[in-house]
């Protein structure tokens, strides 16, 4: 586990993961699943107009699948 996901695991407030694609070079599925998983409340995340829809159901899709988050909810 790295030091920035060690200290931001021990936060009690809600936090934004950025730059979870790394300008695309991530793929969302991975990215949002990342994030989520080590306890990012929320993303942002650059897209164009004709990925919102995509991409939207990919993070919905992930969230029903975190089960093995390293922090509780918050936000």
């Amino acid at each position: 586990m790295s030091g920035s996901i060690k200290f931001m695991g021990t936060l009690q407030e809600p936090w934004i993961a950025f730059k979870v694609l790394a300008a695309g070079v991530i793929k969302p599925q991975v990215g949002l699943k990342y994030a989520f998983t080590n306890g990012a409340d929320f993303v942002c995340m650059g897209m164009y107009d004709f990925q919102i829809v995509e991409d939207v159901n990919i993070a919905l899709n992930t969230l029903g699948k975190i089960t093995d988050r390293s922090r509780p909810w918050f936000g």
